[in-house]
């Protein structure tokens, strides 16, 4: 059984380095030295699993902020982040759901309008913000009406985060998610088989409704307490590198 640890290490590693390479994409042109990048990756992810929900994300968008000095680039990228991450999994549990169960689990339609509202949304903004923009200075003048184009302006702002967080990245940042996701089966697999436990295509939908709280999952637990243990361990290791660092350079 102890090529089974090993191929599970492996494999958690792999999964690890696809997520950390697609956020680096999305933040790449924000200047943050990559060493320090793994560093906030690792601790923001071990904060991530001992927080359900994904509440953790919140520590994660306060230390991007902090590093980048700029509170939206925090925000946008982990949204763009969960995007991508998100479309990934949709994409992967919907012809699951139509060609094996022949009807879409409540997790995958929950994904299909969380995403095609945030599509709409993005598609339609700039148009909008146009057409909107020039109404409002031709017709309007009140100050209801000068409100509204300075949250126009707002929501303009905000489209150029996001647009400059994935600019010529796209296809990129879309593969690390597909291969994000690739991995992370085959490492559950490889845990099912240690555990011997079954897992199949089914049990993988139940493991990402169990992640939300709407189901049940026998692998959700060891994952998440394995994968906590991992990441605490890889955060200790990169804050002894960064201290032995800066030691080195104090005495230098």
């Amino acid at each position: 059984m102890w090529w089974l640890i090993l191929l599970f290490l492996l494999g958690f590693i792999l999964v690890h380095i696809a997520k950390m390479l697609r956020l680096y994409l999305v933040l790449m042109e924000h200047d943050i030295g990559f060493g320090r990048f793994v560093l906030l990756y690792v601790k923001t992810t071990f904060v991530n699993l001992l927080i359900p929900f994904k509440l953790g994300e919140l520590y994660r968008i306060y230390c991007i902020s902090r590093q980048t000095r700029h509170w939206q680039v925090g925000v946008l990228s982990v949204l763009v982040d969960r995007f991508f991450d998100t479309l990934a999994l949709l994409i992967i549990l919907l012809p699951m759901d139509i060609f094996l169960f022949g009807k879409l689990s409540f997790i995958t339609l929950a994904f299909l309008g969380i995403m095609a509202v945030i599509t709409v949304c993005y598609l339609s903004l700039l148009p909008t913000y146009g057409y909107l923009n020039r109404y409002i200075i031709k017709k309007k003048s009140s100050p209801r009406a000068m409100a509204a184009l300075k949250g126009l302006d707002v929501a303009k702002t905000w489209y150029d985060f996001t647009h400059d967080l994935i600019k010529g990245r796209f296809a990129l940042i879309s593969l690390f998610s597909f291969a994000g996701w690739g991995l992370e089966i085959g490492t559950l697999k490889v845990l099912a088989a240690f555990l011997q436990v079954p897992f199949g295509t089914g049990d993988f939908t139940a493991y990402i409704e169990a992640i939300f709280g709407i189901g049940e999952s026998v692998l959700l637990k060891p994952y998440t307490l394995y994968s906590m243990i991992l990441m605490f361990a890889f955060t200790l290791f990169g804050f002894g590198v960064m201290l032995k660092r800066n030691g080195s350079q104090e005495k230098a």
